[in-house]
């Protein structure tokens, strides 16, 4: 008869514990332990408002309706220390990569796309490699080569060159785009193409209080004057600095070698509601996905691809992405028009009942909607497909027992709330997700696109933390 001593039936003892504490169930319930603990804390935990939006990379260039990096990393922080095992995080939505930056400090493989050739841009900046020391050895004689620049050759032509920018500002933002053209490595371009994308925002035409394009009145703009080449000089310094930090942050984690991240970074020109890239063509593959969607179509909600439209007339498209091209600039609208719920069109009776079977909630929204226009009706509908559409994709390349946090607020259109927030839970239920916890967030100032009257203020979005089940 075998016996088992005490030091063994201890051991054991210990590793039931163990695998018991691991079970997902367990694991669900640390995160909403860890999170309601951090809230009941401090109330205004999720909210922030003292936070730095612009801190390390983040200040490169001025996105709009950016994820808050201090949240972000709270719960990624909270999230990996209940599953130590989580490798990788992919995000669908990549915007400013402000998630990736944050994951990157975990040391995970970052996976990114974006229907906006300008994010992909700065995420691609971001998440390095961080060649400061070349970008500090560069800079003297990389600023001499502008100032020396006597070619009076603009570097962009597009219908409305001459309305969005002074002769002065195109001339010298044009000695900027040579110089960057001369710089040999592909990387340091992308650092010097997002620093200038900043310059452009900030030195056209364009009113920057607002996401959608809006010229200045002509009075203002012909009594202003700024220099692109003086703004480049003050805010690539800054860049760099910023830069040098980062690097310092993720080399001192031990998430560097020779300036370049240790892990895998993939960041894509790519629509979501078509495909999710996985590094193996297979699903089942990411541990983690940190985003935040579109609250509504981009041309009624937060104008990304107008707000890009200016800057990347100046950016060589080529160093972005291999398959980012003119076309994507054909309209002001165009990078817009690509992105969720941009595409007007009719949904089919199938598509329809399908829709109300995934989402009882969108249901009764949508016969509320009966009653405004047959515009804002097809609007709501395409964009409420290509959303499950997202999220059907996102489910298969998610492992089983894989988290996901969505961050999403709602909206109103044509005075009927749209709750993305239930919609969304409603379609993770029918792709067999369950809800761990919601997290509702202040926010400050979120400002979304609205036709006729500039902007309307969001005050609250939530935090939805989901598990693939197993």
């Amino acid at each position: 008869m075998n016996t088992i001593n005490p030091a063994q039936s201890t051991i054991r003892t210990a590793l039931d514990t163990d695998r018991e504490r691991l079970t997902p169930e367990r694991i669900d319930e640390r995160i909403k332990v860890q999170i309601a603990s951090l809230t009941e804390e401090n109330s205004s935990v999720w909210t922030s408002p003292d936070h730095n939006r612009r801190e390390y990379v983040h200040g490169f260039f001025q996105y709009p309706a950016m994820m808050v990096p201090v949240v972000q990393k709270r719960i990624i922080n909270i999230i990996k220390s209940a599953k130590p095992d989580i490798r990788n995080v992919i995000d669908p939505f990549m915007g400013s990569a402000t998630s990736l930056v944050a994951c990157m400090e975990h040391g995970l493989d970052c996976y990114g796309q974006d229907t906006n050739p300008l994010a992909v841009l700065i995420g691609k900046t971001k998440t390095g490699p961080y060649y400061v020391n070349e970008i500090k050895e560069k800079k003297a004689f990389f600023l001499m080569s502008i100032e020396n620049d006597e070619n009076t050759l603009i570097e962009a032509d597009f219908a409305g060159l001459n309305k969005w920018f002074k002769p002065s500002v195109a001339l010298e933002l044009s000695r900027i785009v040579r110089a960057i053209r001369l710089e040999p490595n592909l990387f340091i371009r992308r650092f010097y193409w997002v620093n200038l994308a900043e310059i452009v925002r900030i030195t056209s035409n364009d009113r920057t209080s607002t996401f959608k394009l809006h010229a200045r009145p002509i009075e203002e703009i012909e009594v202003r004057e700024c220099s692109p080449i003086k703004e480049f000089r003050l805010h690539i310094n800054k860049s760099i600095e910023d830069l040098e930090l980062y690097r310092d942050l993720l080399q001192n984690g031990n998430h560097l070698f020779r300036d370049a991240y240790r892990g895998t970074k993939k960041i894509l020109l790519q629509d979501s509601s078509k495909k999710i890239f996985t590094p193996t063509g297979q699903n089942n593959f990411f541990d983690l996905l940190i985003t935040s969607p579109p609250y509504g179509d981009n041309k009624t909600t937060v104008t990304y691809g107008q707000y890009s439209y200016l800057p990347l007339q100046w950016i060589n498209l080529e160093d972005i992405d291999p398959i980012a091209n003119k076309e994507l600039l054909a309209t002001t609208m165009e990078i817009d028009t690509r992105s969720l719920g941009g595409k007007i069109k009719k949904l089919s009776e199938n598509q329809l009942n399908s829709l109300y079977i995934k989402s009882p909630t969108f249901k009764l929204v949508h016969s509320k909607l009966l009653f405004t226009s047959n515009d804002r009706v097809n609007k709501v509908m395409v964009f409420i497909q290509d959303l499950f559409n997202v999220v059907e994709q996102i489910f298969y390349v998610m492992k089983p027992n894989s988290y996901q946090v969505w961050t999403i607020g709602n909206r109103s259109v044509g005075g009927v709330e749209i709750p993305n927030n239930q919609i969304l839970k409603e379609f993770m239920a029918h792709m067999g997700c369950k809800l761990v916890t919601q997290i509702e967030r202040e926010i400050i100032n979120k400002r979304m696109a609205k036709r006729n009257s500039g902007s309307v203020l969001m005050n609250a979005e939530d935090i939805l933390i989901f598990r693939k089940i197993g």
